[in-house]
């Protein structure tokens, strides 16, 4: 009974470590609601901020060029996973198939470094966003594409000139630069390929695979319900290293409890598109903030933005769909924990340390 306390009670623990700037609240905001607000009249709203939500916090602090490194690299992880996306969306099973295939191989080349780690993630969880997208409504899988890498660029292009602008005013002084000895593309290599030797090596991709294949199966039993929805909460709860509960588990569900309720208020209010655009500048802009504080929070208000973009085009959040969408949450936080208690048990030298 006390470590399901002690469990809920950090599950909803406020971090301070990490600061958050006014640049990113300021560029979180902006950079899904002007997009929004330009293909408002299009009825692309959710689509307009994809684009931003997926490089909010990829662009790195320092010089343009560390910043332009780090933006460039994000873009084109979004644009090779958009365009994946619009090409296999609309096959139906055979598209499924070839998204767990592209899923798997991202497993596996997450496991070189740790920002292939991030941007592996990165790259399915945007897979499988834009491919449901695409899957479930009537818009042309080119303007989707179109639509999100526009609205990607402008968010980057934003960051940087904000940034610049700021460091300009500030002139912040020049920190010296400690030499480290960080390991080359070669040894990183040798250390995936060392890796993948072992079957612990291939632990995450076949969780994730596995888990994601179990998604796609419920989807052929239970054709109504939303196989995307799921699918996303898969990829954002499981983690490199298998925990036997984990606190972002719990975190994502209470979460989208609470995000369903207020995705339902913002439906149900049937607020122009002013108030859409406003809605969504409010959510991005407290995105970066509570991401950095707690990822409860930080679930809270990405669980509208998520539906109002899985929702464009002609589609429209009912009542019903934000249960099923609940429903799916509570199923993907289950078999997650399923999944981890196996894998625990086969390769327990995987499994994450427990915290003190």
């Amino acid at each position: 009974m006390e470590k399901t306390f002690n469990h809920v009670a950090e599950a909803f623990r406020w971090s301070t470590e990490k600061e958050v700037t006014a640049i990113e609240i300021v560029v979180s905001a902006l950079a899904m609601a002007v997009p929004a607000l330009l293909v408002a009249k299009g009825h692309h709203m959710g689509l307009g901020l994809v684009g931003g939500m997926a490089m909010s916090g990829t662009v790195a602090h320092g010089k343009l060029k560390v910043q332009a490194g780090s933006a460039g690299a994000a873009f084109a992880t979004l644009a090779i996973a958009a365009g994946l996306a619009c090409l296999v969306g609309r096959l139906g099973m055979a598209g499924q198939a070839a998204m767990l295939s592209l899923a798997a191989i991202a497993g596996i080349v997450g496991g070189f470094d740790r920002a292939m780690v991030a941007a592996s993630m990165r790259f399915v969880f945007y897979l499988i966003m834009v491919g449901g997208i695409v899957a479930t409504t009537s818009a042309d899988p080119l303007l989707i594409f179109a639509v999100v890498m526009s609205g990607a660029l402008f968010a980057a292009i934003l960051h940087i000139s904000m940034s610049a602008v700021v460091d300009r005013i500030r002139k912040p002084e020049e920190k010296p630069v400690e030499a480290n000895r960080a390991p080359t593309a070669r040894q990183k290599f040798n250390r995936l390929k060392r890796s993948l030797g072992e079957w612990a090596g291939w632990q995450y991709p076949i969780r994730l695979v596995l888990s994601l294949g179990a998604v796609l199966l419920a989807h052929a039993l239970f054709p109504s319900h939303d196989v995307h929805w799921a699918a996303l909460t898969l990829v954002l709860l499981v983690e490199r290293r298998p925990e036997r509960m984990p606190r972002k588990t719990t975190q994502r569900v209470i979460g989208v409890i609470f995000g369903v309720c207020c995705a339902g208020l913002l439906s149900f209010l049937a607020l122009p598109a002013w108030a859409d655009v406003l809605s969504i500048a409010v959510l991005g802009g407290c995105r970066p903030f509570l991401r950095a504080r707690n990822y409860l929070a930080y679930s809270i208000v990405m669980t509208p933005l998520m539906m109002m973009a899985m929702g464009t085009a002609d589609q429209v959040l009912t009542a019903a769909t934000l249960w099923d969408r609940l429903y799916a949450t509570v199923f993907a936080a289950c078999l997650v924990l399923f999944v981890n208690r196996v894998a625990i048990f086969l390769w327990p030298e995987t499994a994450a340390p427990v915290a003190a």
